[in-house]
């Protein structure tokens, strides 16, 4: 598998963010990444922008609500109405246009330092026929972070990684009641990039700088072929593994994600079986599980269903699966000093029997 690291949910000078495509897309360039998926708010006004530049695949998706109930439409070829009040009505469009669609930041906390405490969770509860979760996003973490001055100097200017220490355990906890279920939900990740610029006294200061999210929290796409220098089918690419799961979310600034894989293995009428991530397969014994972290220094737990089943003090973690379930990974950075560091999210593997009752809330 090949595995291409992108930025999503982005916003540019068509909404609230600061730059334009060409600025994002060198900012992106420089950063190392291999797509972003530029997400404004209630707008598509980017599609004619779409295209390679800089090497970097460009796509146009949309942000649908204001108030509460954010959604990542990707893949829209028009616009959709947004319904604060009613979110299931845009899920549902969203997905009669053919489109993949995401909850964004679901359990946001706002600052009282910023917009006055504002903050934009999902409200609406339950929902179903969306694509997946946005289970880590920067900017959203880090607003319910710095809840004071000295916070928000300590997590912004002194040390900017220490605050991000995981994906909200409601997020989880909420993606591993509809995965335990059977049902495919993709996590992704995001950064929620605006670069917005403001002024300390006569001092120009960008808050968060396109390139600096960049190389946070990326979501990598894993392909069976490189990804095309052809836009059309790379955007058909990155599409389907964000369809099918097919892709895991990393914290680059502790370590790069390249490399990462977690796999299932088994035969089945005399023949290999190979599960990806976000793949299913009817369960039998024997089949096997195997991950591979791209940094010596790890700890990986493999879940079941959200319950820890595995812990492995090393890069690499085997074992076989002992019933029905879905599994997925987590990875933790070890670093030369302190505890170890949420890093790496994987999808589900989906090893199946049947479906259950779905009554998934928060």
């Amino acid at each position: 598998m090949y595995s291409y690291p992108g930025n999503i949910h982005i916003h540019s000078l068509h909404s609230d963010g600061s730059g334009t495509f060409e600025q994002i897309a060198a900012a992106a360039a420089s950063a190392g990444v291999s797509f972003v998926i530029i997400t404004d708010h209630e707008t598509l006004h980017g599609l004619p922008e779409e295209g390679i530049r800089r090497g970097v695949v460009v796509l146009v998706g949309v942000e649908l609500n204001r108030k509460f109930n954010h959604y990542l439409a990707l893949g829209l070829t028009g616009t959709v109405p947004s319904d604060d009040e009613q979110p299931q009505e845009v899920i549902d469009r969203v997905q009669a246009g053919g489109a993949l669609g995401f909850i964004a930041h679901p359990f946001e906390k706002g600052s009282p330092l910023i917009d006055g405490g504002r903050a934009y969770p999902w409200t609406r509860w339950p929902v179903n026929g969306f694509t997946g979760l946005e289970i880590w996003n920067y900017t959203s973490h880090w607003r319910g972070r710095a809840s004071t001055v000295p916070e928000a100097i300590y997590w912004f200017l002194l040390n900017r990684k220490a605050a991000m220490d995981g994906p909200p355990p409601e997020a989880l906890k909420l993606w591993d009641c509809y995965t335990g279920h059977g049902r495919r939900v993709v996590a992704i990740g995001g950064t929620d990039a605006h670069a917005a610029r403001r002024r300390i006294g006569f001092i120009p200061v960008a808050i968060f700088p396109y390139r600096f999210l960049f190389r946070t929290i990326n979501t990598y796409i894993c392909l069976e072929e490189p990804l095309s220098g052809d836009f059309n089918l790379a955007k058909k690419q990155i599409y389907g593994a964000l369809a099918e799961g097919s892709c895991f979310v990393s914290f680059d600034q502790l370590h790069s994600g390249q490399g990462f894989s977690f796999q299932a293995a088994g035969s089945m009428n005399q023949k290999r079986l190979s599960v990806p991530m976000g793949g299913a397969a009817d369960y039998r014994e024997g089949i096997e599980l195997a991950a591979k972290s791209p940094f010596n220094r790890a700890v990986i737990r493999l879940l079941k269903n959200g319950r820890l089943i595995r812990r492995v003090d090393g890069p690499v973690l085997s074992c076989k699966a002992a019933s029905p379930g879905a599994y997925r990974v987590e990875v933790y950075y070890r670093p030369l000093l302190g505890p170890p560091r949420p890093w790496i999210y994987s999808n589900p593997i989906y090893l199946r029997r049947g479906l259950s009752p779905l009554t998934c809330t928060t």
